[in-house]
């Protein structure tokens, strides 16, 4: 397996806008959530970037602000919140997102590997026979 660098806690005022202690996320949180990312790339993509940050060809820079853009999805939505009215007051919450999930976008998996694979569709594809209009012909 690829060895990435972490990502320390620390780092957050160069590359998360929020307010970590107003938000009441303990440092271990913060820092496990950060190693989660780093474990995730690394099973996922693990030796494209490690060899594209050995290259250059990703900075250490970007790498870092991608683990920190990943987990602050989770950062900014702990309850998993995904819908709010206001009168008569009601919530939905996502149990994915409170669960804490990770999830990376196209222009994460971008930056990381230079590329974005393709998903495999669900769907059928083939060939339909269209048969001529008959009159007369009920189906």
């Amino acid at each position: 397996m690829a060895t990435l660098p972490d990502v320390a806690a620390n780092t957050a005022p160069a590359h998360y806008a929020g307010d970590l202690e107003a938000l009441g996320l303990t440092t271990p949180f913060v820092t496990g959530k950060l190693n989660e990312v780093v474990d995730l790339i690394s099973v996922r993509w693990g030796s494209i970037v490690e060899e594209r940050l050995r290259t250059g060809k990703l900075p250490t820079r970007l790498y870092k602000a991608v683990v920190w853009r990943v987990a602050s999805r989770v950062f900014e939505n702990v309850e998993g919140l995904k819908k709010e009215t206001e009168g008569a007051y009601g919530y939905e919450r996502s149990a994915a997102v409170a669960s804490g999930t990770l999830w990376f976008t196209e222009d994460d998996e971008r930056d990381l590997t230079g590329t974005v694979q393709l998903k495999k569709s669900g769907g059928r594809i083939g060939t339909a026979t269209l048969h001529p209009h008959r009159p007369g012909f009920l189906a």
